[in-house]
């Protein structure tokens, strides 16, 4: 299993997708997931509350099959998730304020950005949960200013023999 960390549009989905290719794997997106199953983050988050959405990330996240798999932001939140990818390899993409900030401008599909402050809140969540994202991480990558294969290309080497 590989797991994809980091924060709220470090793009996980697509480098999951490309490196899943790569490696001959399946790619699972657990946001994907619980959204194909229970409706929209957004509706999920206005109807039953953040915490709603984190059972039903950690169900989704504990059931996914092998495969590279992206999770959602803040999944690195729960311990009994943590649990569940360290039986993996962890790869933490990070980013810095300013690749959130062009990446995140105009994007409205995030409840816990929402609004006019969306940055803001991205760096308040990045700060907090920084810490999280490194005590997990078995490879490490800056995703600023490189594209999707040159991604995947530092990330390779750094896999373990699968």
């Amino acid at each position: 299993m590989i797991y994809l960390i980091g924060p709220m549009a470090s793009g996980k989905s697509t480098v999951g997708k490309s490196l899943a290719t790569v490696l001959s794997m399946n790619f699972y997106d657990t946001d994907a997931l619980v959204v194909a199953e229970h409706g929209s983050i957004a509706s999920i988050f206005a109807a039953h509350g953040e915490a709603r959405f984190r059972d039903l990330e950690q169900q989704t996240l504990a059931s996914v099959p092998q495969g590279v798999i992206a999770t959602g932001g803040g999944a690195v939140l729960r311990e009994e998730n943590c649990k569940v990818l360290r039986t993996g390899t962890v790869v933490y993409l990070e980013m810095s304020e300013a690749t959130a900030a062009s990446r995140l401008k105009g994007d409205n599909s995030r409840p816990l950005l929402a609004g006019d402050a969306a940055l803001t809140s991205w760096i308040s969540l990045y700060r907090k949960r920084r810490a999280i994202y490194e005590s997990l991480a078995d490879v490490r990558i800056s995703v600023d200013q490189k594209s999707v294969l040159q991604i995947v290309e530092e990330i390779l080497p750094q896999l373990p023999a699968m």
